[in-house]
């Protein structure tokens, strides 16, 4: 166990901010590497001592390294050897190159034989060659034999059951991993067709607007049709002031030329000419204005009719706003769909009080005052046939002023 400021290193080159160095230092404190702590424990030469202070942990590993510390973790206690039995166990011609540290190690390891490291992983050779490198193979080789055989092979099987743990779970990640990439693609199906749906219903809601709005275009259209419609009927109620102005005129002229006739009571028979003239011009002035008026009847039909037109289209269009939004699509109309209802009561009240009605009406008066004219100009003409034929009585001509009477009442 290493403590700060009171543990020595055991190499100068392996310091605790290595990531190894509590692996190092514990063989090293535990004897079983060869370290600063074991040379100053041997009583070794200061120049032997300086040779061992360095640990290199990224050299390669030399053979007489790795026999050295097998042989340190099977044999609790090494025999003494020197340079004459080290050759007699070995045969190896390169002794002087083998540290002396390692010469007991080799003697433990060359009693066992053929299940030795040295012949199992080196072979038979009389060339040791201590500092050369070994390989991976050989390594382990050297570690599943000895006594710890079955310590290392528990080792090794539970190195394998982790990796299999291991790959259990890399399985299970990249099953968890597939589970959660396949939900994520329904998730984005799901979505997409989410997606596609509110795409379709904003396209209808567009065309629903866009269907609105031609329907409020339409409607102003019409509108427009109706007060162009009302701006001719106006008109039309101009042209009939002024006909009604031209009547009044005639009939201030009727009254003048009756006046006149009043004053020619001495031209009898000029007077009942005119008087039968009056009569043929009031007959066509009737006929005139019974055409007028069948004219201006046809007219109100047509105008009724248009306003019943009107208003059953604004009872449509709000059927339709009705039914859109009873489906969910709400539809805002600037004025509202009861402005053509409102229209059409317009022209019912026109027809009420339209001034065609009103022209009418003065047409008829017009007719009854002409029809009470001609009475009192027959009323006066038979006065005047009457005195005429008083006066001819007087003369002897009773029957000639009957018969003048009868012809001008007739």
């Amino acid at each position: 166990m290493y403590i700060d400021n009171v543990t020595e290193l055991a190499f100068d080159d392996v310091t605790p901010e290595d990531p190894d160095f509590p692996f190092i230092q514990g063989l090293a404190e535990a004897g079983l590497i060869s370290s600063k702590l074991s040379r100053s424990d041997m009583n070794l030469p200061e120049d032997l001592q300086d040779d061992h202070n360095l640990f290199s942990p990224e050299s390669c590993l030399s053979r007489q390294d790795l026999v050295s510390w097998k042989m340190a973790l099977d044999k609790r206690q090494l025999p003494e050897v020197d340079r004459n039995s080290l050759y007699k166990a070995s045969g190896y011609i390169d002794i002087d190159k083998i540290d002396t540290a390692a010469w007991p190690a080799l003697v433990a390891d060359l009693a066992a034989g053929d299940q030795s490291i040295t012949a199992l992983a080196f072979g038979f050779t009389r060339l040791f060659q201590p500092d050369k490198p070994v390989t991976k193979g050989q390594a382990a080789l050297a570690i599943s034999t000895g006594d710890s055989t079955e310590v290392v092979l528990e080792e090794l099987a539970r190195i394998e059951a982790e990796k299999i743990a291991e790959a259990a779970v890399s399985a299970h990640g990249a099953l968890v991993a597939q589970v959660e990439k396949d939900l994520n693609a329904s998730f984005e199906r799901d979505l997409k067709k989410e997606r596609e749906k509110v795409e379709t219903l904003e396209k209808l809601a567009e065309e629903a607007r866009m269907e609105l709005d031609r329907l409020r275009a339409e409607r102003e259209e019409e509108k427009n049709i109706l007060l162009r419609g009302r701006a001719a009927v106006e008109s039309e109620m101009e042209v009939l002031s002024k006909l009604r102005s031209e009547v009044e005129e005639q009939l201030h002229s009727v009254l003048s030329k009756k006046v006149e006739i009043s004053f020619e009571k001495s031209r009898i028979e000029k007077l009942q000419k005119e008087i039968e003239n009056e009569n043929l011009a009031v007959v066509l002035l009737q006929y005139e204005l019974e055409v007028e008026r069948k004219a201006l009847s046809m007219a109100r039909a047509w105008a009724e009719e248009e306003a019943k037109k009107a208003r059953e289209h604004a009872r449509a269009l709000e059927e339709a706003r009705n039914q859109w939004e009873r489906q969910g699509i709400k539809v805002t109309v600037e004025g509202g769909l009861g402005d053509d209802a409102s229209a059409g009561v317009t022209w019912a009240s026109a027809g009420k009080e339209h001034p065609v009605d009103e022209a009418i009406n003065r047409a008829e008066s017009f007719l009854e005052k002409l029809k009470s004219m001609c009475a009192k100009m027959k009323v006066r003409s038979c006065d005047a046939l009457e005195r005429d034929a008083a006066c001819e009585v007087l003369h002897c001509k009773p029957k000639a002023a009957s018969s003048r009477c009868k012809a001008l009442v007739y």
